[in-house]
């Protein structure tokens, strides 16, 4: 029932959004520059290998495109969506398992219908399928009965090395979280159930091959400019304090819980308490799992609402050990009755909000005029000055090249330049241009100009 319920809700609008801005453009393109060119360990992005991220997710995207050979908004969203839906069975499997299948289906259900998973499913980015990989190894985690099963624990880990090639550091997380549990339910003696020489011996195999690879392509760079600059930097703790800071965190987790976050304060109250006063394995689990994700995130500098998105599984498991407790075992009927209502107005709220949504969203790019303006000369370059590029390479099927500035000292080849209008007024009188058309990307309206020979100057 999950899954036909799950597929419904997750497809039936499946391909609908445009891609509108950079982020969500950038691993369709990766996934075209694979299929186009065979570039599938080191893709690009025009003519600068792409390795902030490593390519799982865009070599995802590329297989969805494969039976047609094309990547299109339809297609790039396939493995996000898929991955979604696993996520809502991982996390049906850990309730069922830790307590039973109506709670199960419950937290499948929960989390399935909180606005992160619900959204970020139509999203091409690799935060849907992290979120599988670490939901995978924490449901690997439970099989291996929190560290007492070798076999699992070594699944848990390669899931974990997966996760590290679809998002990198991310997907440490899950060690994190694994380590913390077992820390806290035995001290430093239970971490030898851990095995962590296993987890190395797991880990480093699969994720190895890609920073060999990596390391080859660019060398030294690579290591400044993607190990430090976007990983290690990234990730870094806030380092000055403020209101923002301390509150930025609690705001994102109640956005990506909605429409449950009141439920999941409730249920997070009431599972301490139980916790306390009688301690068990299973929900001290959860905790943790919870704990952990929170904690690590908000923390980081970097604050945004998809990063808290490894927090939906177990709030969803939170209220569902909430409500079955609410409703048991006197009032099942009641509380079968009530759940049943419930999941109906909520499936129902989502797909009306979700058109209504796809609707403004779509309304963010406008690329027509500047298809029909530019589509005569192909081999003419197109420059982007202060709008996102890489969503009118996607659809154009063509070459952008970002520009920060422009002066009239020494040429760009004559072509086009989409230009924000904000940056029309500093627009230089030297450079010849014609207005030729207009329209909108990510919600920015921009203008496209036709540069006359000899063109203007670029940084």
């Amino acid at each position: 029932m999950l899954l036909a319920l799950g597929a419904a809700l997750l497809f039936f609008d499946a391909g609908a959004r445009v891609l509108a801005s950079n982020d969500e453009a950038r691993f369709p393109m990766l996934a075209r520059d694979m299929l186009r060119h065979g570039s599938w360990l080191v893709p690009r992005l025009g003519d600068v290998p792409y390795l902030n991220k490593p390519p799982v997710d865009a070599w995802l995207i590329a297989l969805a495109a494969w039976p047609t050979g094309a990547v299109t908004q339809a297609t790039a969203v396939w493995p996000s969506l898929l991955a979604a839906l696993g996520v809502a069975l991982a996390t049906w499997w850990i309730g069922a398992r830790l307590w039973d299948r109506a709670v199960g289906l419950a937290a499948g259900f929960v989390v399935l219908t909180t606005h992160g998973v619900f959204s970020i499913a139509r999203v091409p980015m690799p935060d849907m399928v992290l979120c599988l990989a670490l939901t995978g190894a924490m449901a690997a985690f439970v099989a291996a009965r929190f560290g007492e099963r070798a076999g699992a624990m070594t699944v848990c880990y390669a899931l974990l090395g997966v996760g590290f090639l679809v998002k990198g550091p991310a997907a440490l997380l899950g060690l994190a979280i694994v380590g913390a549990y077992v820390l806290a339910r035995g001290g430093g003696s239970r971490l030898r159930r851990l095995r962590l020489g296993r987890a190395a011996l797991v880990i480093t195999p699969v994720v190895a091959p890609w920073w060999i690879v990596a390391l080859a392509s660019r060398g030294p760079q690579f290591v400044q400019d993607n190990v430090v600059t976007d990983w290690l930097e990234w990730y870094r703790p806030f380092s000055h304090p403020s209101l923002h800071t301390l509150v930025a965190p609690f705001e994102q987790a109640a956005e990506i819980l909605l429409p449950w976050s009141p439920l999941v304060l409730i249920a997070l109250v009431a599972a301490v308490r139980a916790a306390r006063h009688a301690p068990a394995d299973d929900l001290a689990f959860v905790l943790v799992w919870a704990g952990v994700v929170f904690v690590i995130i908000a923390l980081s500098e970097q604050q945004r609402m998809r990063y808290y998105l490894p927090l939906c599984p177990p709030a969803a498991l939170l209220v569902a050990v909430w409500y079955r407790r609410l409703f048991a075992p006197k009032r099942a009927a009641l509380g079968v009755g009530v759940g049943l209502a419930t999941a109906a107005a909520v499936a129902i709220a989502l797909v009306t909000w979700q058109r209504a949504d796809n609707t403004r969203h779509n309304a963010l790019l406008d690329l027509g005029a500047l298809r029909a303006s530019t589509a005569q000369e192909a081999r003419q370059p197109i420059y982007a000055l202060g709008v996102p590029e890489l969503p009118l390479a996607f659809y154009l099927d063509r070459p952008v090249v970002p520009v920060r500035g422009v002066d009239a000292g020494s040429p760009l080849a004559p072509g086009y330049v989409v230009v924000d209008d904000r940056s029309l007024a500093r627009w230089p009188s030297g450079c010849a241009s014609d207005p030729v058309a207009a329209g909108a990307v990510n919600g920015r309206r921009f203008s496209v100009l036709r540069l006359a020979p000899p063109g203007c100057a670029g940084s």
